[in-house]
């Protein structure tokens, strides 16, 4: 047996790249073959708008996986300059030699163009490489970092999503006062292009009993806007400056659910799909309205969180997130799933270009998501 040739566009030395790499050698070593494959850095490529000429990791026929473009310095001030020189308007500043703080969200709506922009350029660049084999299209990927654009697909598609504020909205007090009138119990001020729970405002509106408030990672220092991993209530002077800042970066405003609870604490579920068929399950629980592990979520029991939902809204929600997933020309889709309490309804929050890295998750064969994935792609690719 012969492995195909990999190449991986990633960050080098980040967890997700070396995890990857690592269970693909795994993958082929369990079928006695070493693989070729060769990783080429987001900076590499970035740098050329997403053009492949000269690059001889693309001469020739190859697999071709996009990992996220994350936790790299050098790729985020590439980025930030790719999203400059797609706006005229933008003036002229050396990205290159940024400082770039912990923490620090510098432009997220430029760094999302730039993105977007590379992206456009690896489309091409792919198109005109019919030897290379992407496991995503880069304008998959594009719309599934679109918050908006997810979610008007994902309607047009029948899917169940939560009601949104038409755009754009450009003042917190009309987020604040429309969230009223529509009668929401709060709303999610989100940025339209971030990741992570990163740039969320949970705001909860007036009522008889208490003023406005808002739910956030968001910490202010100086002027400037940190991601932090601190879940923390803010009185209407900060989340008033918090959500001007999302919605200057481009945002999306969602109703606020009421989650559905086990143990007392809320629930969602990333279901993640593999060619749109759903192949890993992951409960995460939290005292907070962000789930996510990394603010302190947890993953949840399986059989514990499967039996609390009715069979019924359980199949259904899963075929969602099935048809969720088959809307994007990707082998992963990491579909966000929320159950209102009472489980009367279900939603998809959003769908993830990235959504797959869950270290020491297995399924009941002890398979990892990428093993199976990458199980997967190696059927639909057989080496040639």
């Amino acid at each position: 047996m012969t492995a195909s040739r990999y190449v991986l566009i990633a960050n080098p030395g980040t967890k997700r790249c070396e995890t990857y790499r690592a269970e693909l050698i795994a993958y082929w070593a369990a079928h006695a073959v070493t693989p070729d494959l060769e990783v080429v850095p987001w900076a590499e490529v970035v740098a050329r708008d997403g053009n492949l000429d000269d690059l001889r990791a693309f001469e020739k026929p190859a697999i071709v996986r996009m990992e996220s473009p994350g936790k790299d310095e050098t790729a985020t001030r590439l980025l930030l300059e790719a999203g400059a020189r797609a706006d005229p308007s933008e003036p002229p500043r050396d990205w290159r030699s940024l400082e770039l703080p912990k923490g620090l969200l510098v432009r997220p709506g430029l760094l999302y163009r730039g993105f977007h922009r590379v992206l456009r350029g690896l489309r091409k660049s792919f198109d005109a490489r019919p030897h290379l084999m992407p496991t995503a299209c880069p304008l998959a990927i594009a719309e599934m970092f679109d918050k908006t654009a997810t979610c008007e697909k994902l309607v047009a598609a029948g899917v169940p999503v939560p009601d949104t504020l038409p755009s754009p909205v450009d003042m917190p007090e009309v987020v604040h006062d429309l969230a009223i009138f529509r009668e929401w119990p709060c709303a999610y001020v989100k940025l339209n292009t971030g990741s992570s729970a990163t740039g969320i405002v949970v705001l909860h509106p007036n009522a008889s009993e208490r003023p406005a408030f808002g739910v956030t990672t968001l910490a202010e220092i100086s002027g400037a806007f940190y991601n932090s991993r601190l879940v923390r209530r803010v009185e209407r002077p900060e989340w008033n400056r918090a959500i001007q800042f999302i919605l200057d970066e481009g945002a999306i405003v969602q109703r606020g659910i009421p989650i559905a609870q086990v143990d007392g604490q809320n629930f969602d579920v990333r279901v993640v799909c593999v060619y749109g068929r759903p192949v890993a399950i992951i409960f995460r629980l939290s005292p907070h309205p962000m789930t996510n592990l990394h603010l302190g979520g947890r993953r949840g029991d399986y059989d514990r969180c499967r039996a609390a939902i009715p069979t019924r809204e359980w199949l259904d929600a899963l075929d969602h997130c099935a048809e969720a997933a088959e809307q994007f020309d990707s082998a992963i889709a990491g579909v966000d799933l929320l159950f209102e309490r009472g489980f009367r309804r279900h939603y998809i929050l959003e769908v993830n270009a990235f959504g797959d890295f869950f270290p020491g998750w297995t399924d009941s064969r002890g398979r990892s998501v990428h093993a199976i994935e990458i199980e997967a792609t190696a059927a639909r690719f057989p080496p040639g």
